[in-house]
């Protein structure tokens, strides 16, 4: 999940792609889809929003890159850590309440730290459990940001180079936190890199470049399977496809508000669905109530983020902005 900096939306550059606020709204709405009990299909979701990071640290760097590190920290954190401490203290005091987590501080402290580890034997989960991606998102950022400092013509390529660096050497790695970068999901962000360089900056060459990086360690590492050829590669393309049709295209004034709490909307919408189904149970009764819980929680999630976006997301982003950039 990628939320998107303000700063970036002020811009003229960013204005010409609301596309991708409708790209994001999308993508969080086929992962609501995945939690809905009687739908249970979304999973592509999660990399349509890896392909819009790649595109989207290029695009919010091609007119500064001050403060770059900083700016994800506070664009993320700050509601994934409120949302975070909310399951936290929901594990304890009523731990019967969630299935796999645990009041575990240590779990708690790897979370904030976005380190991924194994949760209770469930898997790759922090204690947010849908803060695996963004476990994946810091780490895209943190090369992202090293690419930076080295060369900003070859910032995609670099990134790319340290992206498999690190894919290549976890392959032998069983364990979490590093056998969490040895799975080939890592390259979707570069696939949304490679759309950006492809078709807005026509800069074949860095596509090019980016291309030979991805196939050459997929062949070192005898990776020809998981999630980068089964949702990746589609999802990008897919990407691509709105970008490109959608360039220039009048877009309804809602687009951006509903792009705006896709963030808010990913992070929140499972424990808003659970409740309601164990409060009225009318996902396991017949269609007609069916139909109508599959309409109230689309409703209700939508709701629930829109007010996480206004009133927590927008003040906080606003007020650590001012007081660690702007102050500078």
């Amino acid at each position: 999940m990628v939320p998107i900096d303000q700063g970036i939306k002020n811009s003229v550059v960013y204005d010409r792609y609301n596309s991708i606020e409708l790209l994001r709204f999308i993508a969080a709405t086929a992962v609501v889809f995945v939690h809905i009990p009687i739908i249970g299909i979304g999973h592509f979701g999660v990399d349509i929003f890896f392909a819009i990071s790649g595109f989207v640290m290029l695009l919010s760097t091609e007119n500064s890159t001050e403060n770059f590190f900083l700016k994800r920290i506070i664009r993320v954190t700050p509601t994934y850590y409120l949302f975070t401490l909310f399951v936290f203290l929901i594990a304890l005091s009523y731990p019967s309440l969630l299935n796999n987590t645990k009041a575990d501080f240590l779990q708690l402290l790897k979370s904030f730290f976005f380190i991924p580890f194994d949760k209770n034997g469930a898997g790759h989960y922090p204690v947010l459990f849908l803060g695996w991606t963004l476990n994946y998102e810091m780490f895209f950022y943190f090369l992202f940001a090293v690419a930076l400092k080295f060369n900003y013509s070859y910032r995609s390529v670099l990134a790319t180079f340290l992206l498999s660096i690190v894919y290549l050497s976890t392959q032998n790695i069983k364990e979490l936190p590093l056998s969490a970068y040895s799975s080939n999901i890592v390259f979707e962000f570069v696939l949304g890199m490679i759309v950006y360089e492809f078709h807005v900056k026509a800069n074949y060459k860095n596509a090019l470049y980016m291309t030979i990086l991805i196939v050459s360690s997929l062949f070192f590492a005898h990776d020809h399977g998981g999630r980068f050829f089964n949702f990746g590669l589609a999802s990008a393309l897919f990407v691509f496809s709105c970008v490109h049709f959608l360039k220039g295209k009048s877009l309804p004034n809602y687009v951006p508000l509903l792009g705006g709490y896709s963030y808010a909307l990913y992070l929140t919408h499972p424990y808003i669905i659970q409740f309601f189904d164990k409060a009225t149970k009318w996902f396991s009764l017949g269609v007609f109530y069916q139909a109508a819980a599959l309409v109230l929680t689309l409703v209700l999630v939508n709701l629930v983020a829109l007010c996480v976006y206004k009133f927590i997301e927008i003040p906080t982003t606003k007020f650590f902005r001012s007081r660690l950039i702007q102050a500078k």
